[in-house]
């Protein structure tokens, strides 16, 4: 076999060394021959050699398979029988879900390393400690009892006990991106926690991280705020972007107008409260009630009396008492009234004669008040029998005299009287 070996790998118009010394040796030997002569019969004595052998061989042995030549590749390993040793088909797949569909199961068994689920119809799932919590390997034994339920997302991978494979963390995303474009589109309010301060604003944890700029942030110390449940609403999300910005200070003034709301509904007309004045303007003032409620009194609710500017009777900061008038939840709307207790205007009628002081002169009469500060008014014509052109002519502020009210109006607030009916001696009545 190595003869025909040898006859297939070697050329045979090579001799090789010892043929070539072999046949210089014969032509030393005879020495008629020539070099050439020579040569060319140790050529022929190389190949007889070898088809002799191979002759030999081929007697005693059955004939070799010729051997192929080398290839540049590796022969392709032979494939698989279609039973023992195929792949092992994903259980999701089969029970026909896709990547990322988000189910929910009842633990039925809870080790240290995995969590067993029931997920009905006879499916079985199973959550690895590494997909319970990202970026984190947990002891699931103190995360969940059997009983509970979880929900999670799948993940199309093989399972040696044909269960489905789930990720507890990539739900919980997936859903936290969902309710965020939700709270986005709707303006509703989200809660989480904040997990770190800086001065740029607060990193809340709402099962995505998401940020709240220092400015949305309110006015409480961000430092004070780490590790403590936030309320906020989503200003801004892209989920392709991973970037999700929240407002801490819009969902505070949310949170409060529901509270004013709510409070002003409990309260009714002639509900008396107190009230702080923060701005005086020509309609009136802007009071803050109790319970943070913004409110308003116009000018002709800040007296039983005509106000000609409302700085003239009330300031800013002034304490005041005031009776509700009307309330407008759904518009935060409280109007007030500093007209407490009964009407002066009631216990005064026409014909009645009173003690007034001038308070103040103008050039159609004297005002002068009657009583515990009932405003009035005395014409000119009213203030002497003799004509006058203007009431300083008779009379300046701070003197009394004896006036007859001679005209009450409730509605509009006018109370005249004259001095001149007030000094007239009439007779005894039934006379």
């Amino acid at each position: 076999m190595r003869g025909t070996i040898g006859a297939v790998t070697e050329p045979a118009n090579r001799p090789d060394d010892a043929t070539v010394r072999d046949a210089a040796t014969s032509d030393r030997v005879e020495g008629d021959q020539p070099a050439e002569t020579t040569f060319a019969a140790a050529e022929a004595a190389t190949e007889r050699p070898v088809v002799e052998a191979s002759e030999e061989a081929s007697a005693e042995e059955p004939p070799a398979e010729p051997a192929e030549p080398a290839s540049e590749h590796p022969p392709a390993a032979p494939e698989r029988p279609s039973g023992i040793g195929a792949p092992i088909p994903s259980a999701a797949t089969t029970g026909g879900l896709n990547s990322g569909d988000i189910v929910s199961g009842v633990v039925k068994a809870v080790d240290r390393r995995e969590v067993e689920l029931d997920l009905g119809s006879g499916r079985v799932g199973v959550v690895g400690s590494r997909h319970w919590t990202a970026g984190l390997d947990v002891d699931l034994t103190g995360e969940v009892q059997v009983g509970d339920t979880v929900e999670a997302a799948v993940l199309v991978r093989e399972d040696h006990k044909q269960r489905i494979v789930l990720s507890r963390s990539w739900g919980r995303q997936q859903r936290a991106w969902e309710l965020a474009e939700d709270a986005r589109k709707t303006g509703e309010i989200i809660s989480g926690t904040v997990t770190d301060a800086v001065a740029a604003g607060l990193t809340v944890d709402i099962g995505v991280r998401a940020f709240v700029p220092a400015s949305m942030a309110g006015d409480d110390d961000l430092e004070a705020l780490v590790g403590a449940e936030v309320e906020c609403k989503v200003t801004e999300v892209n989920r392709l972007k991973g970037r999700c910005i929240l407002s801490r200070k819009a969902a505070l003034r949310t949170r409060g107008r529901q509270a004013a709301r709510q409070r002003l509904s409990e309260l009714s007309p002639g509900t008396k409260v107190r009230a702080r004045v923060t701005k005086v303007e020509d309609f009136g003032a802007l009071v803050l009630a109790e319970g943070n409620l913004r409110g308003r009194i116009r000018r002709s609710e800040l007296s039983w009396f005509r106000v000609r500017r409302p700085g003239d009777v009330i300031a800013v900061g002034d304490e005041v008492e005031a009776v509700v008038l009307h309330t407008a939840p759904a518009k935060l709307n409280l109007d007030l009234s500093l007209r407490t207790g009964e009407d002066p205007l009631k216990a005064i009628s026409p014909g009645e004669r009173h003690q007034a002081t001038v308070v103040s002169l103008a050039p159609f009469g004297a005002f002068v008040t009657v009583g515990d500060g009932i405003r009035g008014l005395v014409p000119t014509a009213e203030l002497a029998e003799n004509p006058v052109r203007h009431p300083r002519e008779v009379v300046v502020p701070g003197d009394s005299v004896l006036a007859e009210v001679t005209k009450v109006d409730r509605q509009r607030r006018d109370l005249e009287l004259s001095v001149n009916l007030a000094v007239l001696v009439r007779p005894p009545e039934g006379a």
